[in-house]
């Protein structure tokens, strides 16, 4: 369908695209990733000819029909969501209306007119039809039902007007319309930015059963994995193709580094071995010869190339030692705006070590939870209880807290508390990709990739033990995405998030929260399990209960949930009494050192109140030390003490 033949691109001294070249075929479905700033947006505008490449052409099957969706929202025209699929599909809706005006005018023909006049007709009103059916147009409103609804577009939003939407809205009617018009090649860049899970995976099946081709740029692993059947990686301004999904592409790159880690290694080995005998060759004519011999053969060696070491970000969160037990608890919480409910009767439990994903479709109250989580947001009704020694750390999506005015430097040093000089501030922002001038940019300069690993950066600064994160991996490329994954691997706190990334949750959560018209529901499950529940309670719903099938599948559902309800209570209420017994254990050990160090401090008291026991001035310093050691000791057991019986006393 196209071919991309050595193409290269740069603005002004900077390189983007170098000798880049691929061929994509009718039905084929791939998958462009790279990291954040590779040239991934600028190929595809290359490829619509929105752009011209420095060297190279891009040539297309004649006639072919292409639709594109741009990383940003276009600007729309002025009228409602039906008018504008209606002027997406112009031709479609055309030949429906002269359908229509041709069926008039038979109806309308009289005798006099002759048979001439209706033959021609008859003639032409064939024509369209063939053309109607060929384009699909008599299923164009069973059609467009289905795409306006699996795009999360309810029947009413047909009649407003695209200027009442956000950019998400727009986003996703502009996806919608490229669906309808059905090309032979959609080229999408981001079309999962603005979808909540539900529409992805409605995305996600829809193109996997679309006969078309498909060149998406997405960080959507899970979404990867499921739609495309090749992957191009844009990356060092060079194009590699592989074969098959997401997982696919990852275990063939893993193989192919340890490749080139082990040539490299193997050859260095050749080479240190043969410059040891060249060196200590001894002077006779035959190690001469063979020395050489081994360094022509030395010279005329291919080098290997190593393999380039991870530029990418680095991540390390600060943690600030175990909190109790409870570490949030909703009881009956309900919120509302005005006469607005987001949600109520919200009633669940976050307990340490927990790991616990947030989901639910867009505008469902997420962030909203999550701010009345970090008291951000006041309850409308019932109480959140949160434990003691928790200590909070949170990523807010929004980031309103960056002053557009400041710069990365600025921000890191206050948040610091000067307890950074600039130089490791400097080097502190490299890790998060900030290197050179760029730690000068304003805020307000920066791209949604680099607000965002600015504010992770913000927040790993700051030790806590309940990490809550809103949406991290906005804007981040597939390899930051990854290296946050693994740095929350090893996170020993308890973690609250909310991301559209499935794959990002189903590697963190043991718990998913869902809330969903109006309701909060916490699944101790990981993320696979979960869809699978709900996919079970979904075929569920399809039975009618009136049956004797329908009311028996009911009660059977409802006995396994109360089961499953009284073992996990049963569950909790031993992990309480194993919890409580440790406190109990660990404060009667911890009164025992107490015992034993106040003795010690009796002892050094006594040493030094006796007679002579300042004439030798070298003893009584040390004694003095040591008296001060154990008092020190004393005060650090105390506070110890003080926080297992606050841990205690607030524990059920």
């Amino acid at each position: 369908m196209i071919n991309v033949q050595n193409i290269s691109k740069s603005y002004g001294d900077n390189r983007i695209i170098t000798g880049v070249s691929f061929k994509l075929q009718a039905g084929e479905k791939v998958g462009l990733i790279g990291p954040n700033g590779a040239g991934k947006t600028t190929l595809l505008k290359i490829i619509m000819g929105m752009e011209e490449p420095d060297e190279g052409r891009v040539d297309k099957v004649k006639g072919l029909s292409l639709a594109y969706l741009s990383q940003k929202p276009l600007l729309l025209p002025q009228m409602t969501l039906r008018a504008f699929f209606e002027s997406e599909l112009e031709d479609v809706f055309a030949l429906r209306k002269e359908i229509s005006e041709l069926e008039k005018q038979m109806s309308l023909l009289s005798a006099s007119e002759g048979d001439q006049v209706l033959a021609l007709l008859m003639e032409r009103y064939d024509k369209v039809r063939q053309l109607f059916e060929l384009k699909d147009g008599y299923t164009l409103e069973n059609r467009l039902q289905r795409v306006v609804t699996g795009m999360g577009f309810r029947e009413s939003d047909l009649a407003r007007r695209l200027a009442e939407f956000s950019g998400g809205e727009k986003t996703r009617a502009q996806l919608a319309a490229l669906l309808l018009k059905d090309p032979a090649l959609l080229i999408l860049d981001e079309p999962t930015n603005y979808l909540d899970v539900d529409t992805v995976e409605w995305l996600e099946n829809y193109l996997r059963s679309w006969t078309g081709a498909l060149l998406v740029v997405s960080h959507d692993r899970y979404f990867l994995n499921r739609v495309v059947n090749r992957i191009l990686l844009l990356d060092k301004e060079e194009l590699q193709s592989y074969r098959g999904n997401y997982e696919a592409y990852s275990r063939q790159k893993q193989i192919d580094e340890a490749t080139v880690e082990k040539t490299y290694k193997k050859q260095q080995r050749i080479i240190r071995k043969e410059q040891a005998f060249i060196r200590t060759a001894t002077a006779d004519s035959r190690t001469k010869r063979q020395a050489r011999s081994r360094e022509k053969r030395l010279e005329k060696m291919m080098p290997a190339a190593a393999l380039q070491k991870d530029t990418g970000m680095h991540l390390n969160f600060g943690f600030a030692g175990r909190s109790g037990r409870m570490v949030v608890a909703f009881e009956q919480v309900a919120k509302s705006f005005g006469v607005q409910e987001v949600f109520a009767e919200a009633d669940f439990k976050i307990s340490w070590g927990d790991r616990v994903a947030l989901v639910g479709p867009n505008g469902a109250g997420k962030t909203t939870l999550l701010r009345i989580v970090t008291g951000e947001e006041v309850q409308s009704k019932g109480r959140v209880r949160v434990g003691p020694a928790v200590r909070t750390s949170y990523f807010d999506q929004e980031q309103e807290e960056l002053d557009v005015e400041s710069t990365p430097l600025d921000i890191i040093m206050t948040e610091s508390a000067t307890e950074m000089k600039e130089g490791e501030v400097r080097n502190y922002l490299g890790r998060y990709l900030f290197r050179g001038e760029e730690v000068f940019k304003k805020i307000g300069d920066l791209s949604g990739g680099e607000k965002s690993r600015l504010a992770l950066a913000k927040v790993a600064l700051s030790a806590g033990n309940f990490l809550i994160l809103d949406e991290p991996t906005s804007h981040l490329d597939i390899r930051a995405v990854e290296e946050l994954e693994s740095t929350l691997v090893d996170y020993p706190g308890t973690l609250l998030l909310v991301s559209h990334d499935r794959y990002f949750i189903s590697r963190l959560a043991n718990s998913i929260l869902e809330i969903r018209d109006g309701r909060v529901k916490l699944y101790k499950v990981g993320y696979q399990e979960y869809v699978e529940i709900k996919a079970a309670e979904k075929k569920e719903e399809m039975i009618l209960p009136e049956t004797a099938e329908g009311k028996a599948k009911l009660a059977k559902t409802s006995r396994r949930r109360q089961r499953e309800k009284e073992k996990e209570h049963r569950q909790e209420e031993l992990a309480l009494r194993r919890e409580r017994s440790n406190l109990e254990k660990k404060l009667l050990e911890l009164e025992e050192e107490i015992a034993s160090a106040e003795e010690k401090v009796s002892f050094w008291e006594r040493e030094l109140a006796a007679p002579g026991s300042y004439n030798d001035f070298a003893k009584a310093k040390e004694m003095t030390a040591e008296f001060h050691a154990a008092r020190d000791r004393v005060k650090e057991l105390y506070q110890e003490w003080e926080k297992l019986t606050g841990l205690l006393e607030s524990h059920p």
